[in-house]
């Protein structure tokens, strides 16, 4: 029979769990939160190496396929996942039948970790680390909104007259972050919607500075147009970096609508 729970447990049946609890799971951008995490033993004693926690997200990318007797290279879109933030808790352990042991530790959700908008989702994945037997895993799903700055300037387009029509995490060929999240706009009222058709946006964090990077695209009809759009000669790109209060992000953001719709 211990042979038996000792096999079993090699594959995940009978073997230690893994609990998360968290202060709160709905977060700003760069908000702390504590972590308690519970190991329950299982059946057998077990030897847990370590605990790793990690901060992922997921975004859609592209996936070369391999095909056999055929030309050229074939891609098709898939979900992938990106690690945010990953960290261990100190010390190894060993896991007794039915006992549980608690480990404290402290989250950061990093200041570019993208929004709870749109079909992409974050979470918090505590994995443990064990020797010669199935890894144990458990996910706690994140709401994340945007920081103070960041509020600030989506509300600032809001007011203007601009409303969000769809987000998404599309792969980019940029490091350390393989992704960038974009916010596709679309002006409701004037004068912005008789000038602007859509607009994106796409705001990344460096050096405690938010930048945003917006490209607008005008309005127009007929052939001309449609080439114009073709070709992106009807795109206007301006960007945007800013270091102040909330009420001056909302500020600086207006100014650069105004100057830009004249």
């Amino acid at each position: 029979m211990g042979w038996l729970k000792k096999t079993l447990a090699k594959v995940g049946f009978g073997s230690a769990e893994v609990s998360v609890e968290l202060d709160s799971t709905t977060l700003m951008q760069g908000e702390q939160t504590k972590v308690l995490v519970t190991v329950t033993g299982g059946d057998v004693v077990q030897q847990v190496d370590a605990v790793e926690l990690k901060v992922c997200c997921d975004y859609m990318g592209w996936e070369e396929l391999r095909t056999q007797g055929e030309q050229g290279r074939k891609k098709q879109r898939r979900r992938k996942t990106h690690v945010l933030a990953k960290w261990f808790l100190p010390d190894a352990f060993t896991s007794e039948p039915g006992k549980s042991q608690r480990f404290e530790s402290t989250m950061g959700l990093p200041l570019n970790a993208p929004l709870s908008m749109g079909d992409g989702k974050i979470w918090l994945e505590v994995n443990l680390d064990i020797p010669m037997g199935k890894d144990t895993l458990s996910k706690t799903e994140l709401t994340v909104k945007p920081d103070t700055q960041l509020d600030a300037a989506f509300s600032a387009l809001e007011d203007s007259g601009f409303r969000i029509e769809k987000v998404k995490n599309e792969e980019v060929e940029r490091q350390p972050i393989p992704f960038e999240q974009q916010f596709e706009w679309a002006p409701v009222l004037e004068p912005y919607q008789s000038v602007f058709r859509d607009m994106t946006l796409v705001a990344t964090r460096s050096d405690g500075s938010l930048h945003l990077a917006m490209t607008f695209g005008r309005q127009g009809e007929g052939i001309g147009a449609a080439v114009g759009r073709f070709v992106g000669a009807n795109k206007l790109s301006r960007e945007l970096t800013v270091t102040g209060s909330a009420e001056e992000v909302a500020a600086e953001v207006k100014t650069l609508l105004e100057q830009i719709s004249q």
